[in-house]
């Protein structure tokens, strides 16, 4: 499922908007780490390098964009990536907790599945 809106809302919110290529990349690491939250356990391997073949840069250009966008987050609505987080942060978080940030969030966000209430035979 493509939560590329969901991303960049969330993301708007906390003052990075579409005009930063930085934002772009951030969007697509995120959606990695919501699809399958086990990427976030190699972030370079399984997020940076394959944002990196999708965007065609290398993976240290996408850590950067990461960090430029931890950055101004940062600078502009810390205690909404506090409440994101769900904890105090005391200092900026780094490139990977801020995408396990955010997949958490909003993973939690997002709607369950209900089970169907129809039942056999009723």
């Amino acid at each position: 499922m493509d939560h590329t809106q969901i991303i960049e809302d969330t993301l708007r919110q906390l003052g990075v908007g579409g005009n930063y290529i930085a934002q772009q990349r951030a969007v697509t690491a995120i959606q990695l780490a919501i699809e399958d939250e086990d990427r976030l356990l190699y972030v370079t391997k399984n997020i940076y390098l394959p944002v990196a073949q999708i965007c065609g840069c290398k993976w240290t250009a996408v850590e950067r964009n990461l960090r430029t966008v931890v950055q101004r987050v940062w600078r502009i609505n810390p205690e909404g990536l506090a409440q994101m987080a769900g904890y105090p942060l005391s200092e900026p978080p780094t490139a990977s907790d801020f995408i396990e940030i955010l997949a958490h969030y909003i993973r939690r966000s997002l709607p369950t599945p209900t089970a169907s209430l129809d039942q056999p035979g009723a």
